[in-house]
Parts: C-alpha cells; sequence; structure tokens
C-alpha cells in the first residue's frame, strides 16, 4: 500500500508540474493552449498533494523532499497567475455623471438552448444600455426580436452555425461594422456609441472559436491580436465584450491587455467565473468586458443562469479615467500580434 501511495504521490505531483508550466510554450495546439484553462483545479490539487507529502513519512527521504519543492513551486506559480482575479482591491472613490455612465450585459445563448424567455426576463430586470448575445440562430433571432421596441439600434449576423451574434442598443450607434476578422467564419461586431452626454464610446463585440480537438488556437489568437490592434489605433475609449474562449491569464489575452491597452475589471471584482454554468467542476472565466482607461468600470456582475452553458456578466462603466493602469508594451508584442494575424490568415481554413 505504501509502494502504491509513493507512486500515486510521485505521478500526480509530476502531472500536475508539467500541466502547470506546460502553457510556458506558446504553441498554437488545441491541447497545449488548454493547459492554461484549469489553473485554479492545478492549485488545490497541488495544495492536497502538497498536504499528502508532508504527511507521507514513509517515503524516501530525497524522493518526498524533492515532490514537495516541486509542488510547492508549480503551486505558486498557479497562484502567482490567479492572485490578481483573488485580490480585490480598493477603487478609488468615483464620481460619474449619470449622462456620462452605461450598463453593457454579454450572454453566450448556447445555440441549442430554447430558454428564450429567461434571458428576456434577465434583460428587462437588469436594463442594460448595450446588449451582446452570441451563438444566435435563426430561430434566437426571432425570439430576441421583442427588444427592438426598447433597444432600437442593432446590428447581427446569422452564421448558420456557433458564432451568430446580435448588439442591440438603446443608445445611438453610428459607423457599425459587422467583420468577419483574419477569414475566420466568427463575426465580430464594432461600433460607436453615443453617450447621453454626447460622449462617445467603442464598442467591439467578439467571439473568437476556441481551440478544442481539431482546431488549434491559431485564429482564436489572431482575432484577439486583430482587435487589440484595432483599439490601439482607435481616436475613442474602447470596451471589448464577448464570450473570448479564453482565460484571463492566458498569454493571449495578457498580450491583447498590453496591445490594446486593456485592463480587465476582474482584478478589482474577482474571479467571477462563467462557464460552465451545467457544471460544478469546469470553473472558468470566459466571458469578459475589457475596458481602455479612459473608461472605468462601476460595478462587474455575474448575473443568474437562463439556461445556458454560459452565465451572462453585466458592466457598469463610465467615460472617466480608470484608477487602473494597463498591463506595459513589452519588447515584440506588436511583432508578435502582426505575426499571429498572419500566421492565421496563412493557414488553411479547416486547421485554424
Amino acid at each position: 500500500m505504501k509502494y502504491v501511495l509513493s507512486a500515486f504521490l510521485t505521478i500526480a505531483t509530476i502531472a500536475l508540474a508539467l500541466l502547470s508550466f506546460g502553457a510556458l510554450i506558446e504553441a498554437n495546439t488545441w491541447w497545449m493552449r488548454m493547459t492554461d484553462f484549469p489553473r485554479i483545479h492545478y492549485l488545490i490539487g497541488l495544495i492536497l498533494i502538497l498536504i499528502g507529502i508532508v504527511a507521507a513519512r514513509f517515503m524516501n527521504g530525497k524522493l518526498r523532499l524533492g515532490l514537495a519543492l516541486l509542488a510547492l513551486i508549480a503551486a505558486l506559480y498557479n497562484e502567482r497567475k490567479l492572485s490578481p482575479y483573488f485580490g480585490l482591491g480598493d477603487a478609488a472613490e468615483l464620481t460619474c455623471e449619470e449622462a456620462d455612465t452605461f450598463s453593457l450585459m454579454v450572454a453566450n445563448v448556447r445555440k441549442g438552448n430554447r430558454s428564450a424567455s429567461e434571458l428576456l426576463r434577465l434583460v428587462e430586470q437588469y436594463n442594460p444600455d448595450l446588449f451582446l448575445a452570441m451563438e444566435t440562430n435563426e430561430w434566437w433571432d426571432a425570439q430576441l426580436a421583442v427588444l427592438n421596441s426598447t433597444m432600437p439600434h442593432t446590428a447581427q449576423r446569422i452564421t448558420g452555425g456557433y458564432f451568430g451574434m446580435h448588439f442591440f442598443s438603446q443608445l445611438p450607434i453610428s459607423r457599425t461594422e459587422v467583420i468577419f476578422p483574419v477569414e475566420q467564419d466568427a463575426p465580430s461586431i464594432l461600433t460607436d456609441v453615443e453617450l447621453p452626454s454626447g460622449r462617445h464610446i467603442r464598442f467591439m463585440g467578439l467571439h473568437p472559436r476556441p481551440p478544442h480537438p481539431g482546431e488549434s488556437s491559431t485564429g482564436r489568437d489572431a482575432q484577439l491580436m486583430w482587435a487589440a490592434l484595432r483599439a490601439r489605433d482607435s481616436k475613442l475609449p474602447t470596451v471589448i465584450g464577448g464570450d473570448l474562449n479564453a482565460v484571463p491569464w492566458e498569454a493571449s489575452v495578457e498580450r491583447l491587455q498590453r496591445v490594446g491597452g486593456f485592463v480587465d475589471p476582474r482584478e478589482r471584482h474577482g474571479y467571477n467565473a462563467t462557464y460552465d454554468a451545467k457544471s460544478w467542476f469546469l470553473y472558468w472565466p470566459l466571458d469578459q468586458i475589457l475596458h481602455q482607461t479612459d473608461l472605468s468600470v462601476v460595478s462587474f456582475t455575474v448575473l443568474p443562469s437562463f439556461g445556458s452553458d454560459h452565465y451572462p456578466v453585466l458592466a457598469t462603466l463610465c467615460h472617466a479615467p480608470s484608477d487602473m493602469a494597463p498591463p506595459q508594451l513589452h519588447e515584440g508584442d506588436l511583432a508578435e500580434a502582426k505575426q499571429d494575424i498572419d500566421l492565421a490568415l496563412e493557414t488553411p481554413k479547416d486547421e485554424r
């Protein structure tokens, strides 16, 4: 029995350490990118294993010490990656004119979900100024049409697959584009929104394809870099909303923030997982709202489930300078962003 426990602790420690550090290799292979998602699971597992190693006095002393050090280093690495999303910071007191305030709700509806009435009830209850629905199709187009009476400014694209997108706004919009970045079949919506004060902001709705068996992260990462470069060149303060199919601590999202000058409300408002609403085990923040520093977040909330596998999120933002600073641009970031886009354009569609 002692040998079995010793072997288990050894294999588990090495496996979790390899998974923890695997994402340092910036390969586009789907399973390599997916190793970045469950960091909270790695951290919990490594803590439990470390406790087991400390208690396993029957193990060889050198092996025990080596495994303990490896588990501790891997646990600390995961803690460092996750700590920005658990250390709730105090915000500076924000004074915002009501006319410069707007709210944004983001929801991946899940294409096969038929609980439209529950989602519409949430929209009515929280009354967002802007609402982005993703994974919509013809059925959802018909169900969401009722919102046109209160949110008459719209943009949408039905793709026939899992990447349809509908955008509704109570506020006037202009210069609206529905674009398929880097030739992916997942559209993005770009539009300028006029606030009641007369000031304008730029909104970008994103839902790139996720890395999964048979599909690398090439297209997803390229779409994120495309958004970062567009935001970097924008003359208006920009906010991104959508299911990014990436967690905030991934290298691609960190580069998105550095290149686009974005900050993440989760660094102040917490981890706030949005996927999987139907699972107690999968617990990842995939649905995100990022903003540039000419904007501030007043509140950020994960809303109740409505039948989708994603929870919706709601943020209230203000057209006022943020006291948060975006991460500094790294040498080579702009070149890497452009290379990601070029790689996606060169890669056959069925391999992206």
